[in-house]
């Protein structure tokens, strides 16, 4: 009970930070949907066929190697979010990543909607749906988590509550926790989604 207070609590007390990354994250999504309209022919094409080839492969590949590759590609996101949050000039650039991480979310399904029709609908819902809602409602949370640090830093030693040292621990052990959930994202990307695309393209 009192944990659910808390994070009520927190999400009252950073709305507007969680507006701003929210809107930064759709905003990326809604440019790289109108960008993925944009590509020249031979672009288009291997795209297309690397796509093609993914899917082929699915039956093949998946498990350790998969989930490994997806805790080290998340686990660079969660790394450069939190060492960003330590600086002075880490705010613009957590923005951008999380802009970043919308787009290149956009930019996909739509190409995929565009290109495979009612199949790319399809496709992105087994190949990208399910571990990006793990993977994205907790990158917002830590990227709200590390602008305030960030500000925190900002603002100096008189607005602050708590020595540095302790707040750091604090953030870091906040981050960590969050982390692990990611785990459950790579676990989903490497067993379930393959499993998924195999029934799909059978």
């Amino acid at each position: 009970m009192k944990l659910r207070l808390r994070l009520k609590e927190h999400f009252r007390e950073n709305r507007i930070q969680y507006c701003v990354v929210a809107a930064l994250f759709i905003l990326g999504i809604i440019i790289g949907a109108f960008k993925a309209g944009d590509l020249e022919s031979p672009v288009r094409e291997r795209l297309l066929a690397m796509i093609d080839a993914y899917v082929g492969d699915q039956g093949g590949v998946y498990g350790l190697t998969v989930f490994i590759s997806a805790l080290i590609t998340q686990g660079r996101y969660i790394l450069a979010i939190w060492a960003l949050g330590l600086t002075v000039i880490g705010i613009p650039i957590i923005l951008a990543v999380i802009f970043m991480r919308g787009f290149s979310l956009g930019f996909t399904t739509s190409f995929l909607f565009k290109e495979k029709a009612a199949q790319g609908v399809l496709l992105s819902l087994i190949s990208l749906l399910p571990q990006n809602l793990i993977y994205i409602p907790i990158l917002l949370v830590l990227s709200v988590l590390a602008v305030n640090f960030s500000l925190y830093v900002v603002r100096g030693r008189s607005y602050r509550k708590a020595s540095l040292g302790v707040s750091l621990l604090g953030y870091t052990s906040v981050v960590g926790a969050l982390s692990l959930v990611f785990i459950l994202g790579a676990f989903v990307e490497a067993y379930l989604v393959p499993w998924l695309v195999d029934i799909f393209i059978k």
